[in-house]
């Protein structure tokens, strides 16, 4: 399990894209402090909501048939919109 960090704040503020990644892709933890005392805490969401990583049919509740379902549609959606002629812009 990574090391839980603690930071200020205003630390947070000014480096929140890099602590979102931090959580996200390394898995960080981080403790927010205000005046030196723990407020709240930056955790991975499958820390509070298992299998919330997953696919978004995953998330939805759509595991199983029904996710291989999803999962195949939203691949033809995907593969779709690719194929699309380039639209002109203004007219």
């Amino acid at each position: 399990m990574p090391k839980i960090e603690h930071m200020s704040v205003a630390e947070v503020k000014r480096r929140f894209a890099d602590v979102i990644g931090r959580v996200l892709h390394a898995g960080a933890r981080i403790i927010v402090e205000r005046r030196g005392r723990p407020v709240v805490a930056i955790v991975p969401v499958e820390d509070v909501l298992p299998g919330a990583a997953g696919s978004l049919g995953d998330v939805l509740g759509q595991g199983g048939e029904e996710g291989e379902k999803f999962a195949q549609f939203m691949a033809g959606v995907v593969s779709e919109r690719r194929n699309r002629p380039v639209r002109e812009v203004g007219g």
